[in-house]
């Protein structure tokens, strides 16, 4: 039986395949020993690389209990409870912890490990505290970290705490941060991020997004870093603040750095409330100013404010230690009311009427009412006012009808007539006030109805409502004109000594009585 014998060129072709094979084969080890050389000699993510890069890039002690390496899926490392003390220079022990991580997770890629600079995927803190004291944390980079210089794609915190410096009482002001998410650090050019955090003065639900950086300037410090961004304010509890009450919410624009912040927006507080006063009045801003994020004094050079129909333009700061409220209304338009039912727990308001102003109030941190503890000093005009208790507009109707000689008897009653048949009148009511310590300085007031024109001084107490005014008023009627019966025959004799000139009589004139019973009196001396 014939035997067929392969040529020798076919058992050739067939051997040169798996030579270039086995090279293949080869080459790969050989890279994969270099490689595998390479990362262990270069190695990033050991214990101590990672406290050496951490303490340069903060200028900070760095202590890890717990620390691995990780490798699949990707490289980096694991570390726990990891924390930050800053150094104090003849110190006898580190201070307090700055900041603390819980489990910080960072991972990275093979294809990272060698770029330049080089890349790290995320870093994930998980149970992050930062405390910042009331002096400041100097935290900065060391020189020659420059070295270390890495990218960070995603840097992500949840739950974390951040407590600054002191607030009221002298307990520090905690943040709670819900979520933070920082992209492309480390790249010495502005980093985005988005924040959700609880506010704690007033308390209140933040969303925030905006640029951070570059995060040091030539000298390495981060007061100086500059941010950017925009916010949304939800909720915010007035009532922390006892003095006042309502739901507060805000949405706005910021920039500057971590030392001040530029500020601009508008507020919305629909059920705005004095907790001393009790009346509820719609507050709306819209506001530009600054925030000194060393000592948390926040200015206002430039606010509009609406309250109930009210509109004010004024200037704002919240700002000392402890913290002053000083607002400046450079002009008010609107109606007295709001502002009376503001400092005043009556129920009504015992001027009605549309009024200009200017004003100036402080609401010093003092441990009294509101209305003891608020100043304020300013010039004021209602035109027309009305007065709301009957007694007091009864009392205004009669003075008119008086001051112009006109007689009870026989006179019209119309639809127009008050309750005891005299002409309403609306008067026009101006002066000066300073209130302080509850008691408001009534001086220079004068008011005006047809007839009868009067200046007054005296004071209104919002503690006890007693209200005692006195002035002069002069009446286009002579005293016997003005009065009624035997009286006016018996007066006539001494009109003479009561007229001016141009003019009919000049009486003196008081307003006392208790809030809702207070009444006029014009009489002779």
């Amino acid at each position: 039986m014939p035997t067929g014998v392969a040529p020798p060129e076919m058992r050739a072709e067939t051997r040169v395949p798996a030579k270039k094979l086995l090279w293949i084969l080869l080459g790969i080890a050989v890279c994969a020993g270099i490689i595998v050389v390479l990362l262990a000699v270069n190695w990033p993510y050991t214990r101590e690389g990672m406290i050496k890069r951490l303490e340069r890039a903060s200028s900070a002690r760095v202590e890890m209990r717990g620390f691995r390496s990780t490798y699949f899926p990707f490289p980096g490392c694991v570390a726990e409870d990891v924390v930050f003390q800053s150094i104090r220079s003849g110190a006898a022990r580190p201070a307090d912890p700055i900041i603390s991580i819980r489990k910080l997770t960072i991972e990275s890629t093979f294809l990272g490990l060698f770029s330049k600079p080089g890349r790290v995927r995320s870093i994930v803190a998980e149970g992050l505290r930062i405390h910042i004291p009331p002096g400041g944390a100097d935290l900065h980079s060391a020189p020659g970290s420059d070295s270390d210089q890495v990218l960070i794609e995603a840097l992500l915190a949840e739950n974390a705490i951040l407590q600054v410096g002191s607030g009221p009482g002298g307990r520090p002001l905690v943040f709670q941060i819900h979520r933070v998410l920082f992209r492309n650090v480390g790249n010495k050019d502005k980093t985005p991020f988005q924040v959700s955090l609880r506010l704690p003065l007033p308390p209140g639900e933040v969303q925030s997004s905006g640029w951070l950086g570059p995060w040091k300037d030539a000298n390495g410090t981060v007061r100086s870093t500059a941010i950017s961004g925009t916010y949304v304010l939800q909720r915010a509890n007035l009532g922390v603040f006892k003095s006042i009450a309502g739901e507060l919410s805000s949405r706005g624009e910021f920039s500057g750095t971590l030392e001040r912040l530029n500020v601009a927006g508008n507020t919305d507080t629909p059920q705005f409330e004095v907790t001393d006063i009790g009346h509820r009045l719609h507050l709306s801003t819209q506001f530009r100013g600054f925030v000194d994020l060393k000592n948390g004094d926040v200015v206002l050079p430039a606010l509009q404010a609406r309250l109930g129909n009210t509109d004010l333009t004024a200037h704002a700061s919240v700002a000392g230690h402890p913290k002053t409220v000083a607002l400046n209304v450079t002009q008010g338009t609107g109606q007295i009311q709001d502002f009376f039912l503001l400092l005043s727990e009556a129920p009504a308001s015992p001027v009605t009427g549309p009024v200009n102003l200017h004003t100036q109030i402080l609401l010093p941190s003092e441990h009294r009412p509101f209305k003891q503890r608020v100043q304020l000093s300013g010039n004021f005009m209602i035109d027309p006012a009305k007065f709301t208790s009957s007694e007091s507009q009864t009392g205004i109707d009669q003075l008119s009808e008086r001051a112009n000689g006109k007689k009870d008897k026989g006179k019209d009653r119309d639809a127009d007539d008050d309750a005891a048949g005299f002409d309403r009148v609306l008067t026009k009511l101006g002066g000066q006030v300073e209130l302080k310590n509850g008691v408001a300085t009534f001086s220079r007031t004068s008011f005006s109805v047809p007839g009868a024109e009067a200046e007054m001084n005296g004071t209104y107490s919002l503690l006890s409502k007693r209200v005692n005014l006195g002035g002069k008023m002069r009446m286009n009627a002579t005293v016997s004109q003005a009065t009624t019966g035997a009286k006016s025959f018996f007066l006539k004799m001494v009109d003479p000594f009561y007229k001016k000139k141009h003019a009919g009589a000049e009486v003196p004139i008081a307003m006392t009585g208790l809030y809702g019973h207070t009444h006029f009196a014009a009489k002779l001396k």
